[in-house]
């Protein structure tokens, strides 16, 4: 069986240059006004082609309509069939193809190799939720009122032309499984064979333009997949009235691709107003750092200059990073070594502040009555409390003593 690599492409925030940057966002639907999963976490509604057509996302900022059973009244054929986007939720990441056979995918078609729907971390890192939905794409080239995966924006002033910026993409597990090992009607691919997803841009003139990004590609003897959420460069579009989606594959027969045209979307981006991105930073937060008992236990507060959400991370003694989290509560550190912290805050209408950091050395020692005199001393070291180490004892200081047994002691003196 061929190994099947995701590519190592870097999913960060590529659209932080441009200003004013407005991101589609699942959450907040406008048709259909909720939107319920079933047990396949597909959308219930999935083949209802009289009331939905179109779906609808937006706010204040402007509204985004993505195509959904395009041909209207009677396109879902009784509920056997749909084209144009579909949300759904979870990342299932099942293959649900037999040998020989595609049937299992008609009604598990909700998956998304990602894993769950896009989220872009206050680091600008991307990860994928299975709480948060995205979209699932089928491309029909038998639709005959439009494109079957279509796009478009209006923004809070009325205007339908807009410039998009980019969307996250990733594999949906039917092609990703049927072009690894074949799904019935798709071959499994070979050297040179790809998967393609393009982007048209149309303009209010009728003019296109074109981009395109490959999902499956076997090149060097390797299957290499898109399965982590990728920022797909649509800023080559220009200035458009609508963008739609087609496929392409170099598995073909005499009625078009046999790799099964589906792939997922979600945080589609169109560049907004000029001057509305902040330039105000928010003021930086500070820590405030202290000991239980002076010895046993470390605690870090980290104290917010206004309101604000406050993102930190740790980097622990043996090197390891955290991830990106909101701060909560204080944090605690019994292991012992020298912790950094790192953290900055975000304000609502503001840029985020100064990245700051706060260093802390922890020691989980025995009491001071439980030290033996006897012992060899190996080391002092001194620290204050701030956890910076010191040459010498000086003001109030921790005064960490190191054994040639390994063990370890602290009290803390003036002077």
């Amino acid at each position: 069986m061929k190994k099947i690599f995701t590519f190592a492409t870097v999913a960060l925030m590529a659209s932080a240059a441009w200003a004013g940057v407005i991101t589609l966002d699942m959450n907040k639907p406008i048709n259909p006004a909720v939107i319920e999963y079933g047990a396949n976490n597909v959308w219930t509604e999935c083949y209802n082609d009289v009331d939905y057509t179109w779906l609808e996302f937006g706010d204040e900022n402007g509204e985004f309509m993505l195509s959904h059973l395009i041909d209207g009244e009677g396109a879902s054929w009784g509920g056997y069939y749909w084209d144009g986007f579909t949300p759904a939720i979870g990342g299932d990441q099942t293959d649900y193809g037999q040998a020989g056979s595609s049937a299992g995918w008609t009604t598990m078609f909700g998956g998304c190799m990602a894993g769950g729907g896009c989220v872009i971390n206050a680091d600008g890192t991307v990860t994928a939720d299975p709480a948060q939905p995205y979209l699932v794409a089928y491309y029909s080239n038998w639709a005959m009122e439009g494109p079957s995966n279509q796009v478009m924006f209006v923004d809070k002033e009325g205007k339908t032309t807009f410039e998009p910026v980019g969307v996250y993409v990733c594999n949906h597990p039917w092609p990703y499984y049927g072009c690894e090992h074949g799904d019935g009607l798709g071959e499994p691919f070979g050297e040179g064979d790809y998967f393609e997803l393009i982007a048209h841009g149309v303009a209010a003139d009728g003019s296109e333009t074109t981009v395109s990004i490959n999902l499956v590609e076997f090149t060097d003897g390797e299957l290499k997949a898109l399965n982590d959420w990728t920022f797909f460069d649509l800023s080559g579009l220009g200035e458009v009235e609508s963008v739609y989606f087609t496929m392409n594959s170099t598995d073909v027969g005499d009625y078009g691709m046999n790799t099964a045209a589906y792939f997922c979307m979600d945080k589609f981006q169109v560049k907004g107003e000029e001057g509305t991105e902040p330039t105000e930073l928010t003021a930086a937060p500070t820590f405030n750092g202290y000991t239980e008992d002076g010895i046993h236990a470390y605690f870090v507060e980290i104290i917010p200059t206004e309101p604000s959400t406050i993102y930190y991370r740790i980097i622990y003694p043996d090197g390891t990073v955290s991830d990106w989290a909101v701060y909560e509560d204080i944090l605690s550190f019994t292991g012992e070594g020298l912790y950094r912290v790192e953290a900055y805050a975000i304000a609502p209408g503001k840029l985020q502040s100064y990245q700051i950091a706060y260093e802390c050395y922890v020691s989980p020692v025995v009491g001071i009555d439980e030290m033996n005199a006897d012992k060899a001393v190996a080391g002092v070291r001194y620290f204050n409390m701030a956890g910076q180490e010191m040459q010498q004892a000086e003001g109030l200081t921790i005064v960490v003593t190191t054994y040639t047994d390994g063990t370890t002691s602290a009290v803390k003196v003036m002077k």
